[in-house]
């Protein structure tokens, strides 16, 4: 299986939020980060997801 290749912008915002200190993984806040909603294979350290949902508002 090959791996997708992540949008130049992503990676640069992850280096970004890395040098900040800020937390990288989106599954701590995360609309669908429960065990029957995410089947995601990166869950729960992902750094990009095509699902992800800010939890909250």
């Amino acid at each position: 299986m090959k791996s997708a290749k992540l949008p130049w912008r992503h990676r640069f915002s992850l280096r970004i939020k890395k040098a900040l200190g800020k937390n990288i993984f989106l599954c701590d806040s995360c609309k669908w980060n429960w065990r029957g909603a995410c089947h995601d294979p990166a869950r729960p350290n992902a750094t990009w997801c095509p699902d992800y949902e800010k939890r909250g508002r």
